[in-house]
């Protein structure tokens, strides 16, 4: 689409990719079109000549399509893509710009449906190339020419580019006067320590809330010439999650699954967590792993999958060699968790970790104690009891660490092997989830029913032991 518009002048556009914008113009070829060929085919189309004085700011992009669409500025990027020393075999530019454009760019187009009501009547801002495609038009293919690397706009890695305009906020003033509800402060994502009141979100939301006269009498259209061209403040370079997935198994009881803190203060002196994170940190920031934190429990007969999220990535290609000899350091370092089958995997594979969890099912041997004399007789009951539901409050134990809530368990089937008046193994088979530990001493009447209630006794547990993950049976 390409409007009949010669209203680009009378707005004071100084950026021809601007005037291209507005003039509907969405071909991303014409955008990486030289300055001088620009010009020439706007001034064609407006049938005047001589009519850019492009040494002062554009009103709308505030000097973003004037300034940073050249060679010397790609270079800047590109030099700073390769200090940061990232792996990425695609690449996808995001732009920050200052929100009082937003503001700019509706006072445009009234000024347009204005004085070319024929034209712009109808129009909307998502139906012209916004500032930032335009930019991505022009720039990302030769940026990739550049560092020689494809440009798509699905890649995994990020180069974000951030602007500043310090009258911005001072130029969205008049919204939050007229709409104090939809300005609340917040901290800037990309500035740890500035507040930030304006965003995109709300400043849109407050010019689509105002008339289109309360807006005319609060700002100018079209928009005043900026004092100033906006800065080019930063470049930051970005790769989404990989993951490394494989499996363990854990032999010591005092072993935590994640680091386990309660009030501030330590408890154990490391975690499978640590045990396995601690050497994929080489190749990458790590933020989290797939674990759960119980202490007094072994996973012995079945090795229990897992997933180590790494955040922001400089090494993404792993070999097969590479991954073997991570696993073998792994195993070397520790005698309490052993690994294998490391692998890199997909984000749509790691859902298979989670995948039918409630329906799945997990065989446990726990070495018990009952307050009061018990008999085989008496044991000989339990098995008789089969697809036990309960109704489990979240334990008093992980309360610092989980939102409280009551889930339903079912104990699918069990049966106890007594080994003095006082102790005997249990054995279970349960849905995956259910809390072991609280079934057996009931956590104050928080898990019920539990042992407590069919035995009519007070019990606790001693010892936990995984023996199957997935089973069908005692």
């Amino acid at each position: 689409m390409q409007l009949k518009t010669p209203s680009s002048l009378s707005m004071g556009l100084k950026s021809v990719q601007c005037i291209l914008r507005y003039i509907g113009e969405r071909q991303g070829d014409v955008y990486r079109l030289t300055t001088q060929e620009i010009e020439k085919m706007v001034e064609s189309i407006l049938k005047k000549e001589n009519v850019y004085p492009l040494t002062t700011p554009c009103p709308v992009c505030l000097g973003i399509l004037q300034t940073y669409i050249d060679e010397e500025f790609l270079q800047k990027i590109k030099n700073a893509v390769e200090k940061d020393d990232y792996e990425f075999k695609t690449f996808i530019c995001s732009l920050t710009i200052p929100v009082c454009i937003f503001v700019r760019e509706h006072s445009v187009l009234i000024h347009l449906q204005d004085k070319f009501k024929d034209e712009y009547e109808i129009m909307t801002l998502p139906d012209f190339v916004s500032i930032k495609e335009a930019w991505k038009l022009r720039c990302g293919p030769l940026l990739s020419n550049l560092i020689n690397v494809p440009f798509d706009q699905k890649s995994m890695f990020d180069i974000a580019v951030l602007f500043n305009y310090e009258r911005s906020d001072k130029e969205c003033a008049f919204l939050s006067d007229e709409k104090p509800d939809i300005f609340i402060k917040r901290k800037s994502k990309n500035f740890r320590n500035l507040d930030e009141t304006f965003t995109r979100n709300n400043v849109i939301k407050a010019l689509d809330s105002m008339s289109e006269d309360l807006f005319k009498r609060l700002y100018k259209t079209p928009p005043s010439p900026p004092k100033s061209a906006c800065n080019f403040l930063d470049i930051k370079c970005s790769h989404e999650p990989v993951f490394v997935a494989g499996r363990y198994n854990k032999y010591s009881r005092e072993l935590s699954q994640t680091p386990w803190f309660i009030e501030g203060k330590r408890k154990g002196v490391s975690s499978v967590e640590e045990e396995i994170c601690n050497l994929i940190k080489r190749h990458s920031d790590m933020k989290k792993a797939d674990f759960q934190r119980q202490v007094e429990k072994m996973l012995m007969s079945e090795c229990r999958p897992f997933v180590v999220e790494m955040i922001n990535p400089r090494k993404i290609t792993v070999t097969e060699e590479e991954m073997i000899l991570l696993q073998q350091e792994i195993n070397k370092n520790s005698t309490d968790v052993k690994v294998q089958d490391l692998q890199i995997v997909s984000k749509e594979e790691t859902n298979n970790l989670k995948e039918g969890e409630m329906e799945k099912t997990k065989c446990y041997s726990a070495l018990c104690w009952a307050a009061e004399s018990l008999t085989a007789n008496k044991l000989l009951k339990l098995e008789s009891i089969k697809d036990l539901v309960m109704q489990q409050k979240t334990p008093i134990r992980v309360l610092h660490r989980r939102p409280l809530a009551t889930r339903e368990r079912t104990i699918h089937s069990m049966s106890a092997k007594l080994q003095d008046d006082h102790h005997f193994i249990l054995l279970l088979n349960t849905q995956a989830g259910t809390y072991i530990k609280e079934f057996v001493h009931g956590d104050f009447g928080r898990s019920t029913p539990n042992m407590c209630t069919l035995l009519d006794m007070e019990c606790d547990i001693l010892t936990l032991d995984v023996e199957v993950r997935y089973c069908h049976g005692v």
